[in-house]
């Protein structure tokens, strides 16, 4: 995160061991759920800049809500991780619960979907993936991913089930949504994307807001 200057990760499946992952440097601020044994899902916080509120209702093994306010303004940046043998149903109601209390507007949500669909550039859609994208266009979100090829590659097969939907505030602000060429010792390649704030409301340091998203083996830390 320091070498590319990445202010926010959003995570799925980190390597863990018995509910704790490997230790970040100190300054990271790191929410996941201590209630479980498996973690699925994190959000990393690096730019000391940006104050952040962890949702304790809306936190769970496979899903982590952070409030993260910058010059004042609000953003909700969602971690999520579909099992992929679990009722999708059952997962949708879940994050409607989300989306039902809290403004959208300014979203951020990060997700192994495992789940296909054209809509994020899928060769084939699946019922899980039709599901989904239905959610999405149901809560006037929108998916940013772009043409980039598959998000996950290994010796079983290659698809699309990595996706970045944000709220309409945001989605004149994202750019450079893209598979970075590095490895991500993972079976998900890493995905980086910029949000770029309102010029007339600098970060603290005078430069725009990097938001990114990364799949990627803990061990790189």
């Amino acid at each position: 995160m320091e070498a590319r200057n990445i202010d926010v990760t959003l995570v799925q499946e980190p390597h863990s061991y018995k509910g704790s992952l490997p230790v970040c440097p100190s300054s990271y601020r790191v929410f996941f759920s201590h209630s479980f044994d498996i973690i699925k899902a994190a959000i990393i916080v690096r730019n000391r800049n940006i104050s952040t509120v962890l949702d304790l209702n809306y936190l769970d093994y496979n899903m982590v809500t952070v409030r993260l306010n910058i010059n004042r303004v609000s953003y909700l940046f969602v971690s999520y991780y579909f099992e992929p043998s679990k009722n999708m149903d059952l997962y949708l109601q879940k994050i409607n619960q989300i989306f039902s209390n809290m403004p959208i507007n300014r979203l951020v949500w990060s997700m192994d979907a495992n789940s296909k669909s054209e809509t994020w550039f899928s060769p084939l859609s699946d019922s899980r993936g039709t599901k989904l994208a239905e959610f999405i266009s149901t809560h006037n979100l929108f998916v940013i991913n772009e043409d980039c090829g598959p998000t996950f590659s290994s010796s079983r097969g290659s698809s699309y089930i990595d996706v970045t939907a944000v709220g309409t505030d945001l989605l004149e602000d994202v750019c450079c949504w893209c598979l970075p060429a590095y490895d991500s010792l993972s079976d998900h390649k890493a995905i980086e994307f910029d949000i770029v704030l309102n010029s007339n409301s600098p970060t603290n340091d005078g430069d725009n807001c990097i938001f990114n998203l990364k799949k990627r083996n803990w061990k790189l830390f």
